[in-house]
C-alpha cells in the first residue's frame, strides 16, 4: 500500500528530529545501514522498528533505505522530488565550483531511473551524497514515498515517479499542487 501524498510520513518525521536534536548517536545507528541490505543493520532497529509494517514488503525496505540514506544528508526541505534536490545541485547559484556537471548528474539519475527495485539502493545512494555536496536538502516525505513506490510491484506507479524525478531534473521543478504531488 503507498501512503497518502499529502500526509507526513511518521517515521520520516522522527528521523527530522533526531537531527533537530543532533542525536548523533541515533544518527550513527541509522548510517550503520548504509550499502547493506534493508534490516540486515541490528543498530537500526530500535529507531526505525516501531515504524514498520508486518508485512516486510516495500515500504519496510523503503523505511531502512530512507533511515540510512537520511542519516548521511539529513538535510530536509520542500524541495519536491528527488529530480528537484538534483536540478538545484547543478544550478550555477549552488553549484559555484562546477563540481556537479549537468552531464555526470544526467548519467548517475538515469541510472537510478534505469535500475531493477534490487539494484536501486546503491544508486540512491550516489545521488543522495551529490545533494549532500552540493548542500541541497531532499524532501525525506516524499523521498520515502517515492522509494517506496520504486520498490513496489504497481508499474504504473514506478513508471509515474520515475518520469516525475526526470521532469523535475531535465526541465526544474513545478510548484506542488494542493494535493503535495506536481503536475
Amino acid at each position: 500500500m503507498i501512503p497518502p501524498q499529502s500526509t507526513e510520513i511518521r517515521l520520516v518525521t522522527r528521523l527530522i528530529e533526531l537531527a533537530k536534536r543532533e542525536d548523533r548517536g541515533a544518527l550513527a545507528a541509522l548510517r550503520s545501514g548504509v550499502g547493506k541490505p534493508p534490516g540486515s543493520a541490528p543498530r537500526m532497529l530500535p529507531i526505525v522498528a516501531p515504524y514498520i509494517s508486518a508485512d516486510e514488503g516495500a515500504s519496510t525496505s523503503a523505511a531502512f533505505i530512507t533511515s540510512a540514506l537520511f542519516a548521511t544528508h539529513p538535510e530536509h526541505g520542500a524541495v519536491g522530488s528527488l529530480g528537484a534536490s538534483l536540478w538545484l545541485a547543478t544550478e550555477r547559484a549552488v553549484n559555484l565550483k562546477g563540481k556537479h556537471r549537468e552531464a555526470g548528474v544526467e548519467t548517475r539519475l538515469a541510472a537510478a531511473l534505469d535500475a531493477e527495485p534490487e539494484d536501486l539502493p546503491p544508486h540512491l545512494e550516489g545521488l543522495v551524497s551529490l545533494c549532500a555536496s552540493a548542500g541541497v536538502s531532499i524532501d525525506w516525505h516524499r523521498f520515502f514515498r517515492d522509494v517506496s513506490g520504486l520498490l513496489g510491484k504497481n508499474e504504473g506507479y514506478q513508471i509515474r515517479i520515475r518520469t516525475r524525478w526526470a521532469r523535475d531534473f531535465w526541465r526544474g521543478p513545478e510548484k506542488p499542487t494542493k494535493d503535495g504531488d506536481s503536475n
